[in-house]
């Protein structure tokens, strides 16, 4: 019976090395790369209701974007990066962008949701219209 305890304890410390000890890794997400079309509104001027507008949210080895058009500066910093708790209503995921241009006293912030919805902020008291707001809903760009 000796030789067969000796050959179980063998194989169970060759099964031991040959498994990994740390736990499998867990599979990354895409990246984000959406296309959102929103109805933006500007509260502070009447005539500013764009009901058409379309941005791009990207995430890349540099960091977030959000282009509205290729003149204005797209690079924003992720600051909110929030799961679902897992007694949550809904598993949604919700991230915020904020871009700051000190110069001209400008914010913005984009937040969405892992769901498609989007929400944009803007202050910029040097510039018409001073404040920006849009609502709408993104999807998986092409």
């Amino acid at each position: 019976m000796r030789p067969t305890r000796h050959l179980i304890s063998a194989l169970i410390s060759a099964l031991m090395v040959t498994l990994p000890l740390t736990a499998p890794a867990i599979a990354q997400e895409e990246p984000v790369n959406l296309i959102c079309n929103l109805t933006v509104l500007c509260p502070d001027t009447s005539p500013c209701r764009d009901w058409d507008q379309q941005i791009t949210i990207t995430e890349g080895d540099a960091g977030w974007s959000v282009v509205w058009n290729d003149d204005l500066p797209s690079d924003y910093s992720l600051i909110a990066d929030f799961g679902p708790a897992e007694d949550a209503a809904q598993q949604v995921r919700v991230r915020s962008l904020l871009f700051l241009n000190p110069r001209a006293q400008s914010t913005q912030m984009v937040t969405f949701d892992s769901i498609g919805r989007v929400v944009v902020t803007g202050h910029q008291p040097q510039a018409g219209p001073q404040l920006v707001s849009g609502v709408g809903q993104c999807e998986q760009a092409e």
